[in-house]
């Protein structure tokens, strides 16, 4: 288990490390677009990150996964980073019988983003 976990942000701090070992336990918190992910600390105050998955949502639990795959991830080493789960898989136009092997690609996946991060009391 890797000492911190790393949200790579695009708001206040663009990266924020988090002790393992202060995590307690990962709960969800969502309203309209965005939802918190609220990191529960053995000390008197939380990390919330927010991001932009609605609670409803399927890849909302992909969200808290990755959470806890990176605090699983890296034995032994300092830092291990939380990923970006997929938000829209790409959309691709129907092979062709003469396409050759080729997918045309007409939209790009897109992935979660981290877009807040608080520490709270």
């Amino acid at each position: 288990m890797a000492q911190f976990i790393k949200f790579n942000c695009t708001a206040n701090q663009p990266e924020v490390l988090i002790a393992t070992n202060q995590i307690a336990a990962v709960t969800t918190n969502g309203a309209g677009t965005a939802t918190t992910i609220q990191l529960n600390t053995s000390a008197t105050a939380n990390w919330v990150i927010t991001h932009t998955i609605a609670l409803a949502t399927a890849a909302q639990n992909s969200v808290v996964e990755a959470i806890y795959k990176a605090i699983k991830a890296n034995p032994g080493g300092i830092v291990s980073t939380v990923g970006s789960p997929v938000l829209t898989e790409q959309v691709t136009l129907p092979v062709s019988p003469g396409a050759q092997g080729r997918v045309v690609v007409t939209a790009p996946a897109t992935f979660v983003t981290y877009t807040q991060n608080a520490w709270t009391a």
